[in-house]
């Protein structure tokens, strides 16, 4: 049941001034004019604090004292930022931010004062000798079932079904009436017998020195044939990522590639390098990625040097999947991304937790770790260019923005150069 309100005109002044407008009163619709946005009023901090302790993973900081003023990234629980004043502000259920840098604020909710110094972790945090930040495991079992206690399971009360080829991070073990369980990072009890553990590709790009050139290549496939001379005898068979030298002096032969140390190989059999200038949006100097999809090569360029090449996975064929060509800027980089494409209307769905390394530049297309296979130089992504661990972290750490030590994620500023990445046919 609706009910109608009367209002006289002695209570719309009343109301207009409570709202500090000067409204144009009248009795048909009233119209309150936008209220004058006020001055921020800093608080002056205690003389002891030294920084400002992050509470909530993954919390907001901001380009000023409001969320209008536009996402600047996250930060890590734990990591401990310097404090420059607190002030007033909107969008803050506090009524109050922390100033923790230039154009960064940090809704106090999320902190608390420190007599500590600064300081933070970089993330994502890889233990030593491991090539991966966390453990990761894939669902064998297509409906496996995940548990809100282990005790659930001799009930069945799940608390949700997984599909095949799930992933999820584990982090521990629990045996119950001699049941074995793993644990996820949601706090969800699977069986040990329903995931397998993921360990990831150890290949390896190749770091690039001053005298360096691109006159080599991989081997594409396995048994690939190692020629005495274009059409001639066979010498030895390669394996499969396999590098070469080629010689550059050599006379071009369609077809054929001839190799530093003697023979010749088939191109097709081969995926090199080839030196490409800057695109018009890069400037002198500049880091930026180049990505040919035909050869499935990264080169990392420094202006017109290479400095880094390694073997990638970019989309298989088809709409949904190509990798998208052009020329992006990276708008985003995140330490971990969960990935899926659930609600999508897609012939498989999947849904990874905590992917590593994300750099996304264009939409949801991005360059990340993909530690669920070791097909890299062949194309078999959902669109996003597959970086083996090493490769993506030393990818993340080339680009700009650098991510901050103990941040989660960070978008560029206006003031700031992204960095570019041209991904051509």
């Amino acid at each position: 049941m609706k009910v109608a309100r009367a209002f006289t005109k002695a209570a719309l002044l009343g109301l207009a001034l409570l709202l500090g407008s000067w409204a144009v009163l009248g009795w048909g619709p009233v119209e309150l004019a936008e209220a004058q946005p006020r001055e921020p009023v800093s608080i002056p901090l205690p003389a002891w604090v030294r920084s400002v302790e992050v509470l909530n993973d993954g919390a907001r900081v901001f380009r000023g004292p409001s969320e209008a003023s536009g996402r600047r990234g996250t930060i890590a629980r734990g990591t401990r930022l310097r404090v420059l004043r607190r002030l007033s502000g909107v969008d803050c259920p506090t009524g109050y931010w922390f100033q923790v840098g230039e154009e960064l604020y940090l809704c106090t909710r999320h902190a608390q004062l420190s007599a500590e110094l600064p300081t933070g972790v970089p993330q994502p945090v890889v233990p030593e000798g491991a090539i991966l930040p966390k453990a990761y495991a894939f669902v064998r079992t297509d409906g496996a079932r995940a548990y809100a206690r282990t005790s659930d399971y001799f009930t069945d009360e799940y608390a949700m079904a997984l599909g095949q080829g799930f992933g999820v991070v584990v982090t521990g073990e629990r045996v119950t009436q001699g049941v074995r369980f793993v644990r996820t990072e949601n706090q969800l009890y699977i069986e040990r017998g329903d995931i397998g553990f993921a360990r990831g590709s150890d290949h390896q790009g190749v770091e690039l020195g001053p005298d360096d050139d691109l006159h080599f290549a991989w081997v594409r496939r396995d048994n690939a044939t190692v020629h005495a001379r274009p059409n001639g005898p066979v010498l030895r068979r390669v394996g499969r990522r396999t590098r070469l030298r080629l010689d550059p002096d050599a006379p071009a032969r369609s077809g054929w590639l001839t190799l530093a140390d003697g023979g010749a190989m088939r191109t097709r059999d081969l995926q090199r390098p080839l030196l490409s200038a800057p695109p018009a949006e890069v400037r002198p100097g500049e880091r930026w990625l180049d990505v040919s999809v035909a050869e499935q090569v990264l080169v990392a360029y420094e202006g017109e040097r290479p400095l880094f090449v390694t073997l990638v996975s970019t989309g298989r064929e088809g709409p949904h999947h190509r990798t998208p060509l052009g020329v992006h800027a990276i708008w985003i980089k995140l330490a971990y991304s969960d990935m899926s494409n659930l609600g999508v209307d897609a012939p498989s769905e999947y849904a990874i937790e905590d992917v590593p390394w994300v750099q996304y530049f264009e939409g949801s297309n991005g360059l990340h770790a993909a530690f669920w296979h070791d097909d890299f130089g062949h194309a078999r992504s959902h669109g996003c260019v597959n970086l083996s661990p090493r490769d993506a972290r030393y990818l993340f750490d080339f680009t700009q923005p650098a991510l901050p030590a103990g941040w989660n994620a960070i978008l560029p500023l206006e003031s700031e150069r992204p960095s570019y990445i041209r991904v051509r046919p």
